[in-house]
């Protein structure tokens, strides 16, 4: 009996790896008829907004925004927290499809700010957000970084490993490469007078950066934003991963809940007074 439940588990496995693979493939398929730039029109439960996808080549991921099922629990957490003239800042915008979903649930009382760091994926997201007309959104091409005061594509990136590789390589620019500012998010927020109420990050690894650098300027004694963030554990250190940083996080009076790939992290309500002891304590964090 136990031989026949593990063929019927292995098998299972297979057969549901090859569903997934055949849905994948029929949706390139089935977008594969529109010609590059196509202006496709996006529906996500009961909000709708326009795309496009300039003359990128169609992957599974793009279908999936195609067909408004991009990380549902994603769009759920945002659809939870972000409500009519909230202050939303999203580090990681890609194509603008979040974006899109924060900008209409924050309303035209709202703000977003997005900052997208790859040249090409930033220009994709400047004509979604001019598609739509959404005059709650600013959008910003830099690159979150706290290794590095540049970061360098060539013209045919479409994403920001390469990237990510150079500065870990510390690989200097060459022939025929962009440069794109890296920033700080605090010296960020405040040169364009911004406070967050919401904190977004899908930034391959570098929320380490953002919060190491929460954490040197004592930004999260001054502001409590709620923070959200994808976790991207192959780029975590072996001896500073994933517990370390929810621990500095409890250090700062913050409560975190992991949601798949989300970490969803919440300040703890109370007073200056009651937190204080608490944060005097954060203050001595140094992240590497």
């Amino acid at each position: 009996m136990r031989a026949l439940a593990q063929i019927k588990k292995v098998f299972g496995k297979r057969v549901r790896r090859m569903a997934r693979l055949w849905t994948q493939r029929y949706g390139i398929w089935k977008y594969s008829k529109y010609p590059p730039g196509h202006i496709f029109n996006i529906t996500v439960d009961d909000m709708r907004f326009r795309m496009t996808f300039r003359d990128y080549k169609l992957d599974y991921p793009i279908v999936e925004r195609i067909e408004g099922v991009r990380e549902p629990v994603t769009t759920g957490i945002i659809k939870a927290l972000v409500h009519p003239g909230a202050r939303v800042l999203e580090l990681g915008g890609c194509y603008g499809y979040f974006t899109a979903i924060m900008a209409l649930c924050a309303g035209e009382s709202g703000r977003v700010v997005s900052v997208e760091g790859t040249p090409n994926n930033f220009r994709i997201l400047s004509e979604n957000m001019a598609l739509n007309g959404f005059k709650n959104v600013q959008i910003y091409n830099a690159f979150i970084s706290a290794e590095a005061r540049q970061v360098h594509f060539y013209d045919h990136e479409t994403h920001p490993y390469n990237a990510i590789r150079r500065i870990q390589s510390h690989e200097g620019p060459t022939e025929g490469m962009t440069g794109v500012k890296a920033i700080k998010v605090t010296e960020f927020l405040r040169d364009i007078n911004f406070i967050p109420d919401y904190v977004f990050m899908d930034i391959e690894g570098f929320e380490r950066d953002v919060f190491a650098d929460f954490a040197a300027t004592r930004y999260l004694e001054k502001h409590r934003p709620v923070i959200v963030f994808e976790i991207h554990p192959a780029y975590y250190p072996s001896d500073q991963g994933l517990p370390f940083l929810l621990e500095q996080f409890k250090r700062f009076a913050y409560d975190c809940r992991r949601n798949q790939t989300n970490m969803i992290c919440l300040p703890r309500e109370g007073s200056r007074e009651t937190l204080g002891p608490v944060l005097n304590e954060a203050r001595e964090i140094v992240i590497v």
